[in-house]
């Protein structure tokens, strides 16, 4: 521990900033699917003289018997019980706590029960002072940034401080922060705002070039964690056209507008993009228009989804049921649409009213809601609001049977079609069906619990 007594040596200030799981447990393997970048960048901003170490729970137990000075833990709604875990136990022996993240930025009153202090919105600004603050004993309950940080040159995350072996990617970039869209089920806007921050370009590519290559092959896999990668579409082609040179192979996300201009396209497959997460959402209109999403065309999908395909650009479309206009159909509607798309991999999810986004407030307001849902251990094995037309647990069932539908042995074949790295998607199949069908045997042996109505 630290100690500011006149005259006697000062030992460094320990911070530990934890990433937790839902339930503690660690992935398979001890291997993470990608390294906690917002806690790195942290780490960043953390002052010279605090020793930093970061402890991610999908590839390490915590040591509670290692008691730092202070403790920051990232908080997203689906790990809130296990945080709050945590930090009741690091307090009790007498560490001093600060969250921050999505969910304690929405539920700043309900987080500040287990915590000393909570940070709102984006820290890298203010993470200096509540350093500070809480090295002389002066931490305040809450600290909240005011508006958006400059994100044009942030300082370099340092990746320096966890071992890359343990995650199948440790070179995640992100370029920008922020979405013009404003669905009503996503709380990026609430927490990163609705104007694009783009870094300068010059900067994303000095993090590009400063990261390792692969032992397989001698190019870079560079996973781009923006929300939206080509939201600004003339932006977007400059940052491609410059990693052309760079020989990287990436990935990211963005809308499925992403399709509607060929050019774009084709620098993104020059430039080494591989995959893309895109979020299809609904096959209707009605809900579409629903939830907010104006930049979805249904009938403009099957072209967009060619278009990516004629660029060797593979896809994972995600589809999300359960608004008002959603009805038996969509489901059937969706499988075949899936897979006479050829889609290469799919995730189908109930909708789920995070705090924060204004779908979660309506809900709470029409009282179809489980209050703070997140604090029931089994809440992601059933459905937490009552749907329009259909019974929680006949939402739930019809979203894993079409999960089950999709990653069948038949739908496989219909969907893998023989390219470059065919046998890479073969196999993401078949280990997805398999999590698939141990999730669904999972969820029914707790389906007492679910409720008939909210």
């Amino acid at each position: 521990m630290f100690i500011l007594l006149k005259g006697e040596e000062v030992e460094d200030m320990k911070l530990y900033l934890i990433n937790p799981t839902k339930n503690g447990e660690t992935y398979l393997f001890n291997r993470g699917l990608l390294a906690p970048l917002g806690l790195l960048y942290l780490a960043a901003y953390t002052p010279d003289d605090i020793e930093v170490r970061v402890i991610d729970e999908n590839v390490e137990s915590i040591d509670f018997s290692d008691v730092p000075d202070l403790v920051g833990i990232s908080t997203m709604t689906a790990t809130a019980p296990r945080s709050y875990e945590i930090a009741d136990r690091y307090r009790a022996l007498g560490a001093k706590v600060v969250m921050g993240g999505v969910h304690a930025s929405m539920l700043p009153e309900e987080t500040l029960e287990h915590a000393d202090s909570v940070v709102v919105g984006e820290a890298e600004a203010i993470w200096a002072r509540v350093v500070s603050d809480a090295e002389a004993g002066r931490l305040e309950p809450l600290y909240q940034q005011e508006g958006f940080i400059d994100f044009m040159r942030p300082l370099p995350p340092r990746r320096d401080i966890i071992d890359p072996k343990r995650y199948w990617s440790a070179n995640g970039v992100q370029t920008s922060r922020g979405c013009p869209n404003n669905c009503n089920f996503c709380s990026v806007t609430a927490f990163n705002g609705r104007r694009i921050r783009h870094r300068d370009i010059d900067n994303v590519l000095a993090e590009v070039e400063s990261l390792p290559r692969g032992n397989l092959i001698r190019r870079k896999v560079v996973p781009f964690v923006d929300d939206n990668i080509a939201a600004n579409p003339g932006r977007a082609k400059e940052l491609f056209k410059a990693l052309i040179p760079m020989k990287v192979s990436w990935g990211s996300q963005a809308s499925i507008t992403f399709a509607n201009d060929e050019e774009l396209v084709g620098l993104a497959a020059e430039s080494g993009c591989q995959f893309l997460f895109i979020g299809l959402e609904t096959l209707s209109p009605a809900s579409l228009e629903e939830m907010g999403k104006s930049q979805n065309k249904v009938e403009k999908y099957a072209d967009a989804l060619r278009m990516l395909k004629k660029h060797k650009i593979h896809v994972m479309g995600a589809f999300v049921f359960g608004f008002d206009s959603d009805n038996e159909s969509a489901f059937s509607d969706t499988l075949k649409f899936a897979i006479s798309n050829k889609i290469q991999v799919a995730q189908f999810a109930n909708l789920t009213p995070y705090p924060g986004t204004r779908i979660y407030q309506q809900l709470l307001e029409e009282n179809r809601l489980e209050p703070r849902f997140w604090m029931d251990p089994s809440w992601d094995s059933h459905v937490v609001f009552q749907p329009m037309q259909m019974s929680p647990r006949r939402l739930y069932e019809n979203t894993h049977q079409l999960h089950r539908d999709f990653y069948s042995y038949r739908s496989i074949i219909k969907r893998v079609s023989l390219h470059k790295h065919w046998l890479y998607w073969l196999a993401f199949n078949l280990l997805y069906r398999q999590t698939v069908v141990a999730d669904r045997r999972r969820g029914l042996g707790m389906q007492g619990s679910v409720p008939g109505t909210s």
